[in-house]
């Protein structure tokens, strides 16, 4: 477990901002690897095939990396809130001892108990 109820609660807010960015960030992530695919393929009927490989490839790789690195992405913005220090602190702590996906899973799993406001 890496983040305390009480924790959540207290700074309910901040952690729906970063989920909700996070997400968001994701979906974009998500749609930039298909329009490389997409590339790839057009690339490949004009006859590049390297270059549609290589297009293709680092599309892939992308994706692999998205909940990582849309996770990243949503707390760049807050790092020079004040209110959000404590929050990024613990995050990142969260971050030393475990996976992205399994962070955020544990975070909207706290929000998700608490329900709406």
């Amino acid at each position: 477990m890496y983040f305390e109820r009480e924790f959540v609660v207290e700074h309910r807010a901040v952690f729906e901002e970063v989920i909700a960015r996070t997400h968001r960030i994701a979906v974009g992530i998500f749609v930039a690897t298909f329009v490389g695919y997409g590339v790839a393929i057009w690339v490949w009927f004009g006859g590049n095939t390297w270059a549609a490989l290589i297009i293709a490839t680092l599309s892939y790789l992308f994706f692999r990396q998205f909940r990582t690195l849309s996770f990243s992405l949503a707390r760049m913005p807050l790092r020079g809130q004040a209110k959000s220090l404590p929050v990024l602190k613990q995050i990142d702590r969260a971050l030393e001892k475990g996976r992205a996906m399994e962070v955020m899973a544990e975070l909207e799993a706290h929000l998700q108990a608490m329900g709406p406001e």
